[in-house]
């Protein structure tokens, strides 16, 4: 991967352990099927038992979230693959800024392993992109033109006023300036596309089957024409 650069000596760097030198030790636990103490290195997930509570959202920013993913996906927000989508948002903003200040307290040769591995391009967004001012912005402007057009709320609108204010900011808007409400969008579709397409639903719809083994190659089910 590093091959050819010229840089820190990173044979003599250490690099941050569970990142680039995983624990064999600790997969290896997992695997074997020993009880996973809560709180503990091997503990992926922990089952939530409290009502759920939105970790970066307000309640009603968290109504209007539902309603933007349920119009961009078709759906309605009672759909579990919506609130999976949202869930799954509220969590990545509210860790962003530690993301980001993880990120920027990288040493030269460690942020020159992140550009070479990731790319540039994703080492400066993360660096620089602020996810909740842009949310917090974004759901702001949607209620001042709700406001400004129907005097009422996102949230009070029918779903037919809801979707032409969230296409006039969309991807098909006929004027192509940016705005608050544009770089929401843009920023959620983004969000909406990657928790969908890594749901169990979205990888249903992929016909994805996991890591599979096959004995020969399958035909391609495809006609040439």
């Amino acid at each position: 991967m590093l091959a050819g650069w010229s840089g820190a000596d990173l044979d003599a760097a250490e690099l941050p352990p569970g990142v680039y030198e995983p624990s064999r030790e600790h997969l290896g636990h997992a695997l074997a099927g020993h009880p996973i103490s809560v709180g503990g290195e091997t503990e992926l997930f922990q089952l939530r038992e409290a009502p759920f509570e939105a970790a970066f959202f307000s309640r009603d920013e968290y109504q209007t979230l539902l309603r933007l993913i349920a119009l961009m996906l078709g759906e309605t927000p009672e759909t579990p693959v919506i609130h999976e989508i949202c869930t799954w948002i509220d969590l990545s903003i509210s860790e962003a800024q530690a993301v980001r200040s993880a990120a920027l307290a990288l040493s030269k040769p460690y942020r020159s392993v992140a550009v070479h591995y990731y790319g540039a391009e994703p080492v400066r967004k993360l660096e620089e992109f602020d996810s909740a001012r842009v949310s917090r912005d974004g759901l702001a402007w949607l209620d001042a033109e709700s406001q400004r057009q129907h005097e009422r709320g996102f949230n009070s609108l029918k779903s037919s006023e809801q979707l032409a204010i969230v296409e006039s900011i969309s991807d098909i808007r006929p004027n192509p300036a940016v705005n608050t409400g544009t770089q929401f969008f843009a920023y959620l579709k983004e969000r909406v596309i990657d928790g969908f397409y890594t749901s169990r639903v979205g990888l249903d719809e992929l016909g994805y089957r996991g890591n599979a083994f096959y004995a020969s190659p399958p035909g391609c089910e495809h006609l040439h024409g």
